[in-house]
């Protein structure tokens, strides 16, 4: 049975809970678990059905993207569940060590970032390079949509994988993408990345995404993952490839229009986890 195939057959089971709250006291939430997934779903605003849906959604989830991280080494084996908090008191999906926090109606709505922010449960990112680590979550948040399974939330951009370095080309476009350029590639982030969610942090997480998705088809899952889980990626990157990340931004985006074609005819496949710097034969293009 496949990774999937097994999430989806998993044990699941639910049952009222009470936990302490933040204010020092207790509320009562619906606690389901399965084998990967610990879920507290406020008591009312999903019914049983929508509830079991989203378990084993996580569950699998979690199980398809160890299949893409473990074999880059860098991904100590996991001890314990992902924990999941679904609740109307959530305003924003975050993530906090091994706990998601999602807002209730995304999940009901079945617009949740649950993949991208389970990237951040599983990885982690001891470094400042925000560019690096949402770029990664949200690359594997779509290739893992489009080609294994669950669902791509679309927060910033309906591009998907396929298309994000047109969304990209389009941004570079506009002031505003090329106000966050500057932080694609190295350490910090653009200011008001948290407040400004549609003029600063939707340029920034498309751009993020393109440039990561360029470094993942040049040198690999692998290697990514590993810069991602290091102190210094830049650093690390210049080390890996015997290249300056601005001559890696440089061609980045420089592609554009040439290679456009030779990524739509590529199709579907698994990332590579190569470690190699040798750029691939068939590569898909920057911005």
């Amino acid at each position: 049975m496949t990774a999937a195939g097994a999430a989806l057959a998993t044990t699941l089971t639910c049952a009222p809970f009470e936990r302490a709250d933040r204010r020092g006291g207790t509320r009562v939430v619906m606690r389901c678990e399965s084998e990967r997934a610990l879920v507290d779903f406020d008591p009312e605003g999903l019914d049983v059905r929508e509830r079991d849906a989203f378990v084993r959604l996580a569950d699998r989830g979690i199980a398809d993207l160890e299949g893409l991280l473990a074999p880059s080494g860098a991904v100590p084996p996991r001890t314990e569940r992902i924990r999941y908090v679904v609740s109307r008191r959530v305003d924003m999906s975050r993530a906090y060590g091994r706990t998601v926090l999602l807002p209730l109606e995304r999940v009901k709505s079945q617009s949740a970032p649950y993949l991208h922010e389970t990237v951040h449960a599983l990885l982690r990112t001891p470094h400042r390079s925000t560019w690096l680590s949402e770029g990664l979550a949200c690359y594997l948040e779509s290739w893992v949509a489009e080609n294994v399974g669950g669902y791509d939330a679309h927060v910033f951009t309906r591009a998907g994988d396929h298309g994000i370095h047109e969304a990209a080309r389009r941004y570079l476009r506009t002031p505003p993408g090329r106000e966050v350029l500057p932080w694609v590639g190295a350490p910090g982030e653009p200011p008001s990345l948290e407040e400004d969610r549609a003029g600063v942090a939707r340029p920034f997480y498309v751009l993020a995404h393109s440039f990561t998705k360029y470094l993942v088809d040049r040198l690999g899952l692998g290697a990514v993952v590993r810069l991602t889980t290091g102190a210094d990626p830049e650093q690390a990157l210049e080390a890996l490839s015997g290249r300056e990340v601005a001559a890696w931004r440089a061609e980045w985006l420089s592609r554009g229009e040439s290679s456009r074609s030779s990524g739509a005819r590529a199709g579907a496949r698994a990332p590579s986890l190569r470690s190699s710097p040798r750029a691939r034969s068939a590569t898909r293009g920057g911005p």
